[in-house]
């Protein structure tokens, strides 16, 4: 079985995307379009595996068109295009919301009382093995960088929980990074967590203030959208997000563009 799947996986990631299909991720997300002509092959391949692997579906009466599938396989494929990528393997369904969604919440106050009541969302990452996402969401923070996309954060959120544990830490492929990572992004997240404090100007948003699962998450965000802002200002963090995910956007002639 696992043999089939291996020749099965080898054949889609060989497999290009149509020239329709390049054209419709091309105009629907533009830091797919930014890749490097020497990643676009492996991307399209990653994609292939994704779309053809997880199971996508419409909720709350959306109908997802390929046009949709597009454009959020190719931002989850972003996170898998270095060696070795397992491509989610505790994934199963990405659900799609026509927009954001109520869910009920507990949350502790400064007091360390629980709090229990409806939450908006525009994502989710189950570790049962689901992705849910806004499609306005999607669609908006897809098109355009504002710092913010929720493809990115819940799909880093799926690379965080593979070890069945939600800390910030995803699994890693050397001894070295493993060792390196809880510094580094420790170090980021209190630092974070006392500009908030202070009010000082910050690259990251309250809610990567949080807990290290949302910094990292937020972390994978920045890296895309902002990726020289994220190595002037936490030098350590973009280098490891970069030797992890063996991408340097810092260097993709796309991101020159005004904003």
């Amino acid at each position: 079985m696992f043999f089939l799947r291996g020749r099965r996986r080898k054949k889609l990631l060989e497999t290009p995307l149509s020239e329709v299909q390049r054209r419709l991720l091309r105009g629907a997300a533009p830091l797919c379009a930014a890749l490097p002509d020497t990643l676009r092959a492996r991307h399209e391949g990653v994609m292939q595996v994704l779309l053809a692997e997880k199971h996508f579906e419409g909720a709350g009466g959306l109908t997802l068109d390929p046009a949709m599938l597009l454009m959020i396989a190719g931002q989850a494929a972003l996170l898998q295009l270095r060696d070795g990528a397992d491509f989610y393997p505790g994934l199963d369904t990405v659900l799609v919301y026509p927009e954001a969604f109520v869910v009920n919440d507990e949350h502790w106050d400064e007091d360390g009382l629980v709090h229990e009541g409806p939450d908006e969302r525009s994502g989710e990452s189950w570790q049962r093995g689901v992705v849910v996402l806004s499609w306005q969401d999607v669609d908006r923070e897809s098109r355009k960088r504002d710092g913010y996309n929720v493809v990115l954060h819940e799909f880093a959120h799926q690379l965080d929980e593979q070890d069945g544990e939600a800390d910030g830490t995803p699994l890693l492929p050397t001894a070295a990074m493993t060792e390196r990572w809880p510094a580094v992004f420790q170090s980021a997240f209190e630092q974070h967590q006392r500009n908030q404090r202070r009010r000082r100007e910050v690259l990251f948003d309250a809610n990567a203030a949080e807990s290290p699962a949302e910094f990292f998450a937020t972390a994978v965000e920045i890296f895309f959208e902002y990726p020289r802002d994220l190595q002037r200002a936490f030098t350590d963090v973009y280098s490891l997000l970069a030797e992890y995910l063996e991408l340097d956007p810092s260097s993709w002639s796309e991101h020159d563009a005004p904003r």
